[in-house]
């Protein structure tokens, strides 16, 4: 619509510029002008124009047409700079919340990552101590050995005396009662070597379980903190986000 207002309005001109040429023109003309001319029939033509009301009128709506246009396009410009204006603060306010959202979510992918570290710290004392246990035990069980092949000699030796001196004299059970509780003490070592081992088995399947977690926090939080807020602070600018 401007642009047809603007094509009306230099029409409008180039017609008013060329009728001032002809009018200066007609100005200059006199009685001793040479380039004047007899043009019979020129006269009649003045039937066919318009009157000086309706001439001012065309020219009037032309103006008025064309202030109208200009009055639309800037009450319109103002609509989409204040349209502008409102997406631009938005887009800020939303950008200061996801920035802030990125923020908390890395400080809890820390916080996690830090208490997983914690735990894994006290995991792997726990499997130090109980690998020391483990030792401990077996060497423990292995101390038994000889206590029980010198007891279980004995028995056997003791075993061949002939006829009425095989007895079960005193000796005779204190070694008996000596080889029970030897094995029943080998017993209770294997079995808590056992509960041992499985203890350690758990404690490093809970150190892989660990490491695990702490592995993905640590990507997740390098996708948060190195690339995604990396790419945040190219944030556009206000300028840029109004539109310039």
């Amino acid at each position: 619509m401007n642009r047809e207002a603007k094509q009306t309005l230099e029409l409008d001109w180039s017609d008013k510029h060329q009728a001032y040429n002809f009018d200066d023109h007609c100005g200059r003309h006199s009685n001793m002008s040479p380039d004047t001319q007899h043009h019979p029939g020129s006269a009649a033509v003045q039937d066919q124009v318009c009157n000086h009301s309706s001439w001012t009128k065309f020219t009037q709506d032309n103006l008025i047409k064309a202030m109208q246009e200009e009055q639309a396009t800037y009450s319109l410009r103002l609509l989409v700079e204040r349209v502008l204006q409102d997406t631009t603060e938005d887009l800020r306010v939303q950008c200061s919340n996801v920035d802030r959202a990125f923020s908390q979510r890395c400080a809890e992918l820390i916080e996690a990552k830090t208490q997983l570290e914690m735990k894994r710290v006290k995991v792997l004392e726990q499997i130090g101590d109980q690998e020391r246990n483990i030792v401990a035990l077996q060497q423990a069980i292995d101390n038994k050995e000889a206590p029980l092949r010198v007891a279980q000699s004995r028995l056997y030796l003791r075993s061949l005396r002939p006829n009425m001196e095989l007895c079960r004299d005193e000796p005779q059970l204190s070694l008996e009662g000596e080889v029970r509780q030897i094995d029943a003490t080998v017993t209770s070592l294997q079995q808590q070597l056992s509960e041992a081992r499985g203890s350690l088995s758990r404690l490093e399947e809970s150190r892989l379980a660990l490491e695990k977690d702490i592995s993905c926090k640590t990507h997740s939080l390098f996708i948060e903190r190195d690339k995604c807020l990396t790419q945040r602070r190219r944030y556009p600018t206000n300028f840029t986000l109004s539109g310039y």
